[in-house]
């Protein structure tokens, strides 16, 4: 029998599948209306080709018949006639041109529907495997609830998995810490370089971002919207108990209420820098505002964004699932490697 995890992971890995489907398909809707736009300057320019190979046909046949039976007048008719004879080819071998870039495009776009068309079966065909593994885990969660121990297993790898999110911001910060080093050492080497002699070097440290919840670039206190349209919590920032285990657990962010497949949305802009799934925490997707803060979305039942994805406030970054707890959406504010509590921010 399968276990809820692999129920869950199952589920992540398809509602991937679908987002990166979408962005695929927004890819071609593009290309298809920029072929179409091809198709359409290069059909105007067919019919001016076309027009002036008329024009310059009835020129010719207005001079042969002007000049029918009698000898060339001058070298000036002479001319005439090779310049309409010229300005003929030339007209044939650009529509002739045409033709077949016209040929090509609409090709392009025939294989462009083409490709359209598989993908949107399989997005289907992937819906609807979604829509049944989404039954089997909420089955799942049914037995797990019904048996104590199943439960605070469950509970525990959800413990579990805090700590691993927390490694993950980790990562990310220092990751971002080596890319600002290297950006200074380069404009240290740039500098020193310009002026032809040597710098003080750079002795400022990274920021600790320990302390009260700071105050920066957008994030201020009551300044965001919620991540959901519901503000209902069903378990606070910090610590909070377990009614069915008596499990008293560290909550890093908060639990609002939502029904399964509610919009969740971005409070913020900034670059996806993380989409991954967690026993317990479900889908998450991770977003660093570039301003030293990231925001955690998780218990997701589908992702709608990509790793490396822009988004603004408002950006749909999936929808809500339900875990152990319940139905619910799991948020969380890191500032640098310091967790913080949303509501200081949410307004």
């Amino acid at each position: 029998m399968r276990s809820l995890s692999s129920y869950q992971r199952q589920r992540h890995n398809i509602t991937v599948f679908i987002a990166s489907l979408e962005a695929d398909l927004a890819r071609l809707q593009d290309t298809a209306a920029v072929v179409e736009q091809r198709i359409a300057n290069t059909q105007s320019s067919l019919t001016r080709a076309e027009s002036s190979w008329r024009e310059a046909s009835q020129r010719m046949l207005t001079y042969r018949t002007e000049h029918q039976g009698l000898p060339p007048a001058s070298l000036r008719h002479d001319a005439v006639y090779r310049s309409i004879t010229a300005s003929l080819a030339a007209y044939r071998r650009q529509m002739l041109n045409l033709k077949d870039s016209l040929a090509s495009q609409k090709q392009l776009l025939d294989d462009v529907s083409l490709t359209q068309q598989q993908i949107i079966t399989a997005k289907e065909r992937e819906r609807s495997s979604l829509t049944a593994t989404i039954s089997k885990s909420q089955q799942e969660l049914i037995k797990l609830r019904s048996n104590k121990k199943s439960l605070q297993e469950e509970l525990q790898k959800k413990q579990q998995s805090a700590r691993r999110v927390r490694s993950l911001i980790n990562d990310l910060v220092a990751k971002e810490r080596a890319r600002d080093a290297e950006r200074r050492r380069r404009e240290q080497a740039q500098r020193s370089k310009s002026t032809r002699k040597g710098s003080a070097p750079d002795t400022r440290e990274d920021d600790v971002r320990t302390g009260p919840a700071p105050q920066r670039d957008g994030f201020r206190t009551n300044s965001l919207p919620w991540p959901t349209p519901t503000t209902s919590l069903l378990h606070g920032y910090g610590t909070y108990r377990n009614p069915e285990t008596g499990t008293t657990l560290e909550n890093p962010g908060i639990d609002i209420k939502a029904p399964m497949g509610t919009r969740v949305t971005c409070v913020a802009k900034g670059e996806v820098s993380s989409v991954t799934w967690l026993p317990g925490y479900g889908s998450l997707v991770i977003v660093d505002h570039g301003n030293g803060f990231r925001t955690v979305y998780a218990n997701l039942a589908t992702v709608s964004v990509k790793s490396g994805s822009s988004v603004q406030s408002g950006t749909v970054v999936g929808s809500s699932g339900e875990n152990i707890d319940g139905k619910l959406v799991h948020f969380e504010v890191w500032y640098g490697r310091e967790r913080q509590n949303p509501l200081t921010y949410l307004r």
